[in-house]
């Protein structure tokens, strides 16, 4: 029973055959690893770690770059907006200043455009005040044309009023003021002779050889056709000129009468009314309508044919 007891021990403790494990073995067993396997760890560990250095550093590298440029681009970005809005403060003044200018000038040609209208119905009065006044000053005229040149001698008033009474059979002399030749430049051999321009004293006296020389047929100087028309302003004679056509049509025509009056209003009276018209166009359609195509064109006169002698 002991025996048995005992061997159980044993081979509770080492087994049969085997000494028990001492602390002390077990310690030499462990300090017994060899040290070339721990530095050789140790270098792995120091060179993964100087791996995961490097690697973080390059991280930490790129990320610093990364955040850099976008920050720089933010500033870019920033920096242009500020010039964008600057650039676009600048405009909205210079802009502001151009509305301003536009406006003023706008007033100013308004101001300007009715300046210029009052202006021309200014200037369109005083027109026709002179001409109205210059056409007063040659009432008195008469335009003499078809006396050969030199026959005046050297006393022209003289003469004209001597050739008046013997063409027209005047009872006696008309008082004539003043007798020139037009002038213009003295013509050449074959060249038609200056006309002359009378002032007489007395308007009556212009009225009546005027009324005179219109019924007296073609008056005749040594062979020379003499015509007799009063002399007036070139734009009155212009505005009556144009009124030529519609006479044309108008003359001969039985049961009418008409008559061109200063400056330029022709008067017709046709079938018992009168009908009066200062536009030349006018005139010619209303003679058109009426009466057709004009007759044969008679040489034109210097007045629009108020007297054709």
């Amino acid at each position: 029973m002991v025996k048995t007891k005992s061997t159980k021990l044993c081979a509770a403790e080492g087994g049969p055959g085997e000494s028990p494990r001492s602390p002390d073995k077990e310690q030499h067993e462990e300090s017994s690893v060899p040290a070339d396997m721990v530095l050789a760890a140790l270098e792995t560990l120091r060179r993964e770690m100087a791996q995961n250095k490097k690697e973080i550093c390059a991280t930490i590298d790129s990320r610093i770059e990364t955040v850099t440029e976008n920050l720089k681009k933010e500033f870019s970005i920033m920096k242009g907006d500020a010039a964008i809005k600057a650039t676009m403060l600048a405009h909205t003044e210079a802009i502001k200043e151009v509305e301003g200018a536009a406006t003023q000038h706008s007033d100013d040609i308004t101001r300007l455009q009715t300046e210029v209208a009052r202006l021309t119905a200014d200037t369109a009065k005083l027109s026709d005040k002179c001409e109205d006044l210059e056409g007063r000053s040659r009432r008195n005229n008469i335009r003499m044309i078809g006396v050969p040149e030199g026959k005046e001698g050297t006393r022209p008033r003289e003469f004209i009023s001597q050739l008046l009474t013997d063409l027209l059979s005047l009872d006696q002399k008309p008082l004539i003021d003043r007798c020139h030749r037009s002038l213009r430049q003295c013509p050449s051999d074959g060249q038609p002779p200056r006309p002359f321009i009378l002032r007489l004293h007395y308007y009556h006296a212009v009225e009546d050889i005027l009324r005179k020389a219109t019924g007296s047929g073609n008056l005749i100087y040594q062979g020379k056709r003499i015509q007799l028309f009063p002399d007036y302003p070139p734009t009155a004679v212009n505005r009556r000129r144009e009124f030529m056509t519609a006479r044309e049509i108008l003359r001969n025509k039985p049961d009418v009468r008409y008559g061109l009056l200063y400056p330029a209003r022709l008067i017709v009276t046709h079938g018992g009314q009168q009908h009066s018209f200062t536009d030349p166009k006018a005139a010619l359609d209303y003679a058109r309508r009426h009466f057709g195509a004009p007759e044969a064109r008679p040489k034109a006169t210097p007045d629009g044919g108020s007297i054709n002698i």
